[in-house]
């Protein structure tokens, strides 16, 4: 069969046709091929190293970066495991290589709480002269802050995995926008609150105190709280009692309104009397608070005196054993007792005292004034060797002691009354039959 000459030029259209189609799909594929060359970076030149970690976890994925000290220097090209450790593949960039020293360690850190992870290179304490090159081994930094760091990360996985990161990322976002523009605001709300702790913090063994003061006046008012509610109920009661006899406390309330004005006139009417009286009065009540602390064993000895004397007359009778002593000298001119004693008070052993009681020197400035200068005086009365004993003078001191005792007038104390009790004053012993 032989074709025309129109039939072959017809196949030859065709033939080219497939062949520019051919062209077609070739160039298109090496296109394709070229971009994910580009993609891959397999025309920039690298240096390739690898990284020996326990594990990678599910947020380190190629392309992840590669930082150093916050610094893009690479990334990660391949991830693999062989079950016991994992094994990445880093490109990194050859001008900063020849920085990093072949003992650096690395760390896997997540950008963000829930974005991918990175790879951290981290430089030694001591780096070696030593460079980074191609096909070196990196190893994981174990030191105790990077131990640490995983661990928190470790426990913080589970937390966010029950916390749903929509209404998470929601939350975020409104503190970013809230936060968005106040960041001087922000800083110095801050600067002041350090201000405040600085200034409590010397105060917090103080608070401390207090609080544990509070706890126990907690407890305090726990224990009483039974007694607090008792009487509050009672004093509830005394309420609807006051409520019920208003009328009378009302008729209360205006006598004594009645009565405080009255005092008021009464006070204004004799204010400078009641100033005089007390003016006057005052230097006596100076003396009776002065010689206060005799009045109880003064009392006590006039009562132990009274049992004394209701003994001497016990019956109807009269019990004394009567001691006859020789008088004393009688006093001179000049030397009658005065009485300026300057000691102030004392009891001179009232309520019992010594019997007989020996001379007693008081200090009444006879003799200059000052210590127990004085006259020698037996008790508080006439030494009976002075001769006035039982005399008219010692009856009238006697007497106003006695009638008090006897229930009569000074007047009518017989003599034999100051004949009894003058031996006794004087610390003369008169003893009972």
């Amino acid at each position: 069969m032989f074709m025309t000459a129109k039939t072959r030029r017809e196949v030859g259209q065709q033939m080219v046709l497939r062949t520019y189609g051919l062209v077609f799909l070739v160039v298109i594929a090496l296109l394709i091929g070229l971009s994910v060359a580009i993609y891959n970076k397999a025309f920039i030149d690298v240096v390739h190293v690898t990284l020996e970690t326990n594990r990678v976890g599910n947020q380190l994925a190629p392309p992840a970066d590669v930082k150093l000290r916050g610094m893009i220097v690479g990334e990660v090209r391949k991830v693999r495991s062989d079950g016991v450790k994992a094994t990445i593949d880093l490109a990194l960039t050859p001008s900063t290589v020849g920085l990093i020293p072949s003992n650096v360690t690395a760390r896997l850190l997540p950008k963000t709480l829930f974005g991918e992870k990175f790879v951290d290179l981290q430089l030694p304490g001591q780096p070696t002269p030593q460079r980074l090159g191609e096909g070196d081994v990196i190893t994981q930094d174990r030191s105790s802050t990077a131990i640490e760091l995983e661990r928190v990360l470790d426990n913080l996985l589970p937390l966010l995995r029950t916390i749903n990161p929509a209404k998470l990322n929601a939350t975020l976002n409104a503190f970013a926008t809230a936060l968005e523009g106040r960041g001087d605001q922000l800083g110095n709300n801050l600067e002041l609150v350090n201000q405040y702790f600085t200034r409590l913090n010397p105060e917090l063994p103080t608070i401390q105190r207090d609080l544990v003061g509070l706890a126990d006046v907690s407890e305090l008012y726990a224990d009483v709280a039974p007694d607090l509610v008792r009487m509050l109920r009672n004093f509830s009661v005394t309420t609807r009692t006051i409520a019920a006899k208003q009328e009378a406390y009302a008729g209360f309330l205006a006598g004594t309104a009645g009565f405080a004005t009255t005092t008021r006139a009464f006070l204004q009417d004799n204010e400078s009397r009641l100033i005089q009286v007390a003016a006057v009065g005052r230097p006596t009540l100076e003396l009776l608070a002065k010689y206060s602390p005799e009045y109880p064993c003064l009392l006590e000895g006039l009562a132990e005196s009274e049992r004394n004397i209701g003994k001497a007359f016990a019956n109807g009778e009269l019990h004394i054993t009567l001691e006859v002593i020789q008088a004393r000298k009688a006093y001179l001119p000049g030397e009658e007792p005065q009485y300026n004693e300057r000691r102030g008070p004392n009891c001179y052993s009232l309520p019992r005292p010594a019997v007989p009681r020996g001379a007693y020197r008081f200090d009444d400035g006879t003799n200059g004034g000052g210590g127990t200068a004085g006259r020698a005086v037996p008790g508080f009365l006439a030494d009976p060797s002075a001769g006035r004993a039982g005399t008219a003078e010692e009856q009238q001191v006697v007497n106003p002691l006695v009638a008090p005792l006897m229930g009569r007038p000074a007047s009518d104390v017989p003599d034999l009354a100051t004949l009894l009790f003058g031996p006794m004053a004087r610390g003369t012993a008169v003893g009972q039959s």
